[in-house]
């Protein structure tokens, strides 16, 4: 028995539960590790025929067909075992321990966890486009026009707008 990986799990920011047509439709939404498929296609095979999918903000359920607690399925590990008979059975010889979701619960560890996990509503950016970091100077980034400036009134020396009549001179 390993100890729990869980972590504190706010439900009333999880949103509401969006139904998922298949656990390769879940692996996609929440960018589970490829690693991590036959496991979890194992484990909703042997929950039984008619378990259905449904998806929250950071994770996803496998709803037991004849009722009990669903299977939560987080990045890196997944709770709601009955029993540890029953995460053996489902699960195979993954590392089990005794889980906080409920009185009697376990939990089993996955093959693989992403290194941050992300959020299923977080807008996602494409791998080629990062965001510029700031220099914090000023400065315009390479590739970034200049700022457009007004020129000086050589009159008056003020700056002008960049209309070009000087609102001191006229």
């Amino acid at each position: 028995m390993s100890s729990t990986p869980e972590r504190s799990i706010d439900h009333s920011k999880e949103g509401r539960a969006v139904s998922l047509d298949s656990i390769e439709q879940a692996f996609v939404r929440y960018g589970t590790p490829v690693g991590n498929l036959e496991l979890l296609r194992g484990i909703a095979a042997g929950v039984g025929e008619g378990a259905t999918l449904h998806g929250f903000r950071t994770y996803f359920k496998i709803e037991r067909p004849g009722g009990g607690p669903a299977l939560e399925v987080h990045d890196g590990y997944t709770t709601g075992f009955r029993s540890e008979s029953d995460a053996q059975r489902l699960a195979g010889d993954r590392p089990r321990w005794v889980s906080r979701r409920f009185r009697g619960a376990w939990g089993i560890t996955h093959f693989e966890t992403r290194a941050k996990p992300v959020s299923a509503s977080a807008p996602r950016r494409a791998a080629s486009a990062p965001r510029a970091a700031s220099t914090g100077t000023g400065a315009p980034r390479s590739g970034a026009s200049a700022p457009m400036e007004g020129k000086i009134c050589m009159t008056c020396f003020m700056q002008m707008p960049l209309t070009g009549v000087c609102p001191n001179c006229g």
